[in-house]
């Protein structure tokens, strides 16, 4: 029986983790409440999430017979962690902490959310801690977030169905013929996003959640499925007997142990509810599943009918060289960190020929601990960190047509790439319409795989490149002498060529913050977002506090939470949230930092390979436009 997927999603320190325990509680799935300090709540079973207090891996739990709850990592650097859970969501609980209100990572959530389609009910937790005004809170919600956040507190009286109808031009139009509004017609516009059913308590005392058990019960419906055969994979993970998991989602047909996925085949299904898990035969679409037999799986690949997920929002920011402390050689290190990679995807692995070092880019430097911990656990291996620096990215500001052109003896492949800028945020766009009578189909889909397949990199600092379109707009093979191999070649060889040509900039990481401060230090939060080259805007002042909000870049908030809690003397908060990438304020600086010159990465090459009189010969970048044939 197909299930209601819904998940827990908040800030840190909001009480996601209580909220989870108490849930289960009240709905009989647990008898006995745990408690974070008290280091043995249900979900937050790994000793290491334990031991820190904190939510590191989404963790599934069997609520009722109707729904399955995940719960999601709060802190910022394991944001990564709970972007890839919504995936799998039909329903989500927006936690909200009554004493910080809209906080800058809560908006986030709250636009990805919107961005999945996810319908979403609000939970506002610590009600029972002083100066916490109802009225006022659900206000700043409405204005926050949407005029269709409702009090759900008091589901009988007219204003409540009133506000209901004022969300919604149908239901509008029924209520002002006089018709009292249904079940069905709430739960539609909860569905369709329209109503975001808000209840106010707290987790700790168990107040307000059987109200917010009873919401998701009556109005949250589970959506219908498609006979054909779908799944999503939202996270790989491993059990105490090392076996690797997938965890998935059923999106259609059934899924049945020894079927196969893709080249493999499950070899167990599991229903995991906190660490156990029972065996099922068979899983119908609409649930969450945990499959073993599966080398190759990742989090967002589909199978069957189903579409991969990709276009992730939450990045790494930050870039840490790997520092073996024992004679641990670089190769069994590295697989070791791919291994890990796969578990965690707020981390990506790297490895430097040029300076044969193995980077690791983070979120943040809890992760640090948290990855020397689990290998320490998990390897015997015991690792440090270099410091952090920041991840840049590349772009370009006009468009550009590269050529890669690779014929040696017996091969032949000559491509033309355009590079066209797309907006902030976008990342790349890979697309290929030519006539199949200027180049067959197969070597075009050849092309777009040797595009995607690679992390490519720009030409000012060797950063990864992003928000651009790269289309084929011409192509050649040879009847004869062409092979996959040569397409791999002139394509990378064009991108690089483009690059060269065109007018990159470089792009930096950017946080969106919130801070709350004494009144008379406004003016310093003010002067210091200026001198960090970050935006800065008041929000409002209350009790002898203001809050700011603003933009500012990553390399220039190190440690400034620290100063904030010396020049506040302990009373000022700052709150952080990965908010994508813009354009590097410092970019000349960077660039002689880092040094890099593309003429001499040897890796990646901007030139072309031509064949004259039987033997290949080198061109430079700057002359291949004089020996191309298209």
């Amino acid at each position: 029986m197909a299930k209601l997927i819904t998940g827990i999603v908040a800030h840190v320190d909001a009480g996601k983790t209580t909220l989870s325990e108490a849930l289960l509680y009240k709905a009989g799935a647990i008898r006995n409440l745990g408690r974070v300090d008290s280091k043995n709540a249900f979900l937050d079973n790994n000793s290491i999430e334990r031991q820190r207090g904190i939510t590191i891996f989404s963790k599934q739990a069997n609520l009722n017979g109707k729904i399955t709850l995940i719960d999601t990592p709060g802190h910022v650097d394991f944001s990564a962690e709970m972007e890839r859970t919504l995936a799998v969501l039909d329903a989500a609980i927006l936690l909200i902490n009554a004493s910080d209100g809209i906080q800058s990572h809560t908006k986030t959530l709250w636009s990805l959310l919107s961005q999945h389609n996810i319908p979403t009910a609000i939970f506002v937790n610590k009600m029972d801690m002083p100066d916490t005004n109802k009225a006022n809170l659900l206000a700043k919600l409405k204005a926050g977030f949407s005029d269709g956040v409702v009090d759900f507190d008091s589901q009988t009286s007219d204003s409540f169905y009133e506000e209901i109808a004022g969300n919604d031009d149908i239901l509008m139009e029924k209520f002002l013929n006089g018709e009292s509004l249904s079940k069905q017609d709430v739960s539609s516009a909860i569905a369709a996003r329209k109503i975001f059913p808000c209840i106010f308590g707290s987790a700790l005392k168990l107040e307000g959640v059987e109200n917010l058990l009873e919401v998701l019960n009556t109005y949250f419906t589970i959506p219908s499925y498609g006979s054909d055969f779908g799944c999503v994979v939202y996270k790989i993970s491993k059990d105490k007997q090392n076996n690797r998991l997938t965890h998935l989602k059923v999106t259609g047909g059934i899924l049945k142990v020894k079927d196969m996925l893709g080249e493999e085949k499950a070899n167990e299904v599991r229903l995991y509810s906190g660490e156990k898990y029972e065996m099922a035969k068979e899983v119908p679409a609409g649930e969450v599943c945990t499959v073993t037999g599966l080398k190759e799986s990742l989090a967002g690949m589909a199978y069957g009918a189903a579409n991969s997920v990709g276009n992730y929002k939450m990045e790494p920011a930050l870039i840490y060289s790997v520092i073996p402390t024992q004679g641990i050689d670089t190769p069994k290190m590295l697989h070791i960190l791919r291994e890990l990679e796969e578990e965690l995807p707020e981390i990506k692995v790297d490895y430097s020929e040029q300076n044969s070092e193995i980077c690791v880019m983070l979120m943040g430097e809890v992760q640090t601990e948290v990855i020397k911990q689990l290998l320490k656990d998990r390897y015997n291996i015991v690792i440090e960190f270099g410091e952090g620096r920041i991840a840049y990215k590349e772009t370009i500001s006009e468009p550009v047509i590269g050529v890669g052109h690779y014929e040696p003896l017996r091969h032949y492949a000559e491509v033309h790439i355009q590079l066209s800028p797309l907006p902030r945020g976008t990342g790349l766009r890979f697309v290929s319409k030519l006539s199949v009578d200027v180049l067959d189909t197969n070597w075009q889909r050849l092309i777009l795989t040797h595009l995607k397949e690679k992390q490519h990199i720009g030409v000012l600092t060797g950063s990864p490149i992003t928000d651009m379109e790269l289309k084929v707009v011409a192509g050649r093979a040879h009847l004869k002498h062409t092979e996959g191999g040569d397409f791999r070649q002139s394509t990378y060889r064009a991108i690089r060529h483009g690059l060269m040509y065109s007018k990159s900039v470089l792009l930096e990481p950017i946080y969106s913050y919130e801070i709350v401060v004494p009144d008379n230090c406004t003016g310093r939060v003010m002067s210091d977002m200026e001198k960090m080259h970050g935006t800065c805007s008041l929000d409002e002042n209350k009790g002898g506090f203001t809050t700011l909000h603003g933009r500012v870049p990553v390399s220039t908030m190190k440690n400034y939470m620290n100063e904030v809690r010396a020049y506040t003397k302990g009373q000022g908060t700052l709150s952080l949230a990965m908010d994508g990438y813009d354009l590097c304020h410092n970019e000349k600086e960077v660039i002689e930092q880092r040094g890099y010159n593309p003429n001499a990465d040897l890796e990646n090459p901007a030139g072309s390979v031509f064949c004259s009189h039987g033997a290949g010969f080198s061109v430079n970048w700057d002359e291949v436009n004089n020996y191309k044939h298209l």
